[in-house]
């Protein structure tokens, strides 16, 4: 037992020392504030679980850098301003469906997974949240033994009603949601105390000959929306399958030491890149090996990166054309190129012996790089390589990302917008390409450390999260309050069996939204949510 429980846990996306800040940091850090103090405690509960029910007294979201009180904002008497919001935040707990990550909801659990490897849909359990929940609305007696932990989820880039997940126990499915499914009226508890739900069809990923025990770890789409990969290991064993999104497999690539770690599409969608521990040198030490899979014409090129322990320092990277790539992780900041035959050196790029970077995203508007540390420092890269350093956070970045925007989208030259969350439970948003990049253009605060943080599609919304909390902003209005919030409750959706062993601290957060911006999913170890928002 002992040994699958440690199977279920995951390389995580930032070093060791941050595993603690998703259910909160094992140091106080400094953390910004309005000047309000939260009553209700709920990001701060020891139980993940627990109901924050108290969402209307719009707490602690407006936050100056330097801790200083920031006044009440005020509603206007002369009319309309774009700097003054005179609505109330929307609570959007009842706008929520969850689903079951359960292996089989179905009584016939081996029928329904051979529907799926025969190309059939078998369905899984829906909840519709239930607008208190009460102390009669209860988990379904399933057997919680055989909960999967959720480690990603994600819409598909072009279709808003495809939502796919991933995680142990052989989690790896794709469900087609519309939005008309995930919007059914609450339906009334029954007189045993249940909120009863819909069966929603779904196409597994898994093969026949993938063990149940196995882990799949990630995750892509690839940018058309067409296909997704997904990274599986079990044992000493891995590898990387690619699958259509009607649910038909497409190809296969193994991989020479599990986990893989990360999953990028190139620009064009016609190379795919993996990064994974290599030990196959019994006699040296090990390292990291980066591998790039052309599914058209079967090439593979690789590049080892001796002496990286991945466990302490993730690797990431970000495409910076159709054949070059960044490779970040600790100390490490590399160009490469993939030739025809190998991966290159590309560009030498400034370095510094205390850099500490965990993940780096690409701006194909403004062509630049942006990477994140765990000391707070967001650097900015230009195509030449030289960089500017921002100090963005107090402590460690969890979370960073480019404004997506429209092909037609007219915005000034002289802005780039970037957000960063961090475990400071402040979002910082900044433009790149401003001359005093240190001044953000909205400080963003929370009531605990943020664990991920998600811009629609379009640009024009983000979302952040904590371990307990969604709260859902418009990007560029002068005040900072939100539009809308979420709170985990104690419903049967939300509280879906889970295994018996599964620790309540959590080292995974998944956010995402749809690609029409309407629909956000939220996912923490056994459970995954579809909240709906309306503009």
């Amino acid at each position: 037992m002992e040994v699958e429980n440690t199977r279920k846990r995951q390389f995580d996306s930032r070093p060791q020392q941050q595993h603690m800040v998703n259910g909160g940091s094992p140091s106080k850090r400094p953390r910004l504030s309005n000047g309000y103090e939260s009553t209700n405690g709920a990001d701060a509960a020891t139980d993940p679980m627990e109901l924050d029910s108290h969402g209307d007294n719009n707490h602690a979201y407006p936050s100056p850098l330097e801790g200083e009180q920031a006044p009440t904002p005020t509603p206007r008497t002369d009319g309309p301003e774009q700097g003054t919001q005179v609505d109330k935040v929307e609570e959007l707990a009842t706008e929520t469906t969850f689903l079951r990550l359960m292996p089989d909801d179905s009584s016939n659990s081996a029928g329904a997974t051979n529907n799926a490897r025969d190309g059939g849909a078998p369905t899984t359990l829906t909840t519709t949240a239930a607008s208190a929940g009460g102390p009669g609305a209860s988990p379904s007696p399933a057997n919680g033994e055989n909960a999967p932990i959720l480690l990603r989820c994600e819409w598909n880039p072009k279709d808003p009603s495809i939502l796919a997940a991933a995680g142990t126990d052989a989690l790896a499915r794709i469900w087609t949601l519309s939005r008309s499914s995930t919007m059914t009226p609450t339906p009334a508890p029954e007189p045993d105390g249940h909120v009863h739900g819909v069966h929603r069809p779904f196409h597994s990923l898994i093969d026949d000959e993938t063990p149940r025990t196995a882990t799949v770890g990630q995750l892509a789409w690839n940018s058309g929306g067409t296909a997704i990969a997904i990274a599986i290991e079990h044992g000493d064993k891995a590898s990387v399958h690619i699958w259509a999104k009607d649910g038909s497999h497409v190809d296969k690539f193994d991989v020479s030491d599990p986990p893989v770690i990360k999953l990028r599409w190139s620009p064009s969608d016609a190379a795919l890149l993996a990064i994974a521990p290599d030990n196959s040198n019994a006699n040296g030490p090990g390292g990291a090996l980066v591998t790039v899979y052309h599914s058209l014409t079967s090439n593979t090129l690789s590049y080892f990166l001796p002496n990286h322990d991945l466990l302490s320092w993730p690797l990431d990277a970000a495409w910076t054309s159709e054949t070059e790539f960044l490779l970040t992780g600790g100390d490490v900041m590399l160009s490469l190129k993939c030739t025809e035959t190998a991966i290159v050196p590309n560009k030498k790029l400034e370095s510094r012996e205390d850099d500490t970077f965990t993940q780096v995203v690409y701006d194909r508007r403004s062509k630049l790089s942006a990477t994140a540390s765990d000391k707070g420092i967001l650097d900015l890269w230009d195509e030449d390589g030289h960089r500017r350093s921002i100090t963005a956070h107090s402590g460690a970045i969890t979370a960073v990302q480019w404004q997506p925007l429209p092909d037609d989208a007219n915005v000034p030259e002289d802005e780039r917008l970037i957000a960063s969350g961090g475990d400071d439970c402040a979002i910082i948003i900044s433009n790149a390409k401003d001359s005093e990049p240190g001044k953000p253009r909205s400080i963003l605060t929370m009531e605990s450390p943020i664990v991920s943080i998600a811009f629609t599609p379009d640009g024009a919304f983000i979302a952040g999260a904590t371990a307990g909390r969604i709260l859902i902003w418009k990007v560029g209005e002068q005040h900072t309050m939100p539009r809308a919030s979420w709170s985990r409750s104690p419903h049967p959706g939300w509280l879906s069996p889970k295994a018996s062993s599964e620790p309540e601290d959590e080292d995974e957060h998944c956010l995402c939204w749809d690609a029409d911006g309407q629909r956000l999913a939220y996912g923490a170890n056994s459970r995954l949510a579809v909240i709906n928002f309306r503009r």
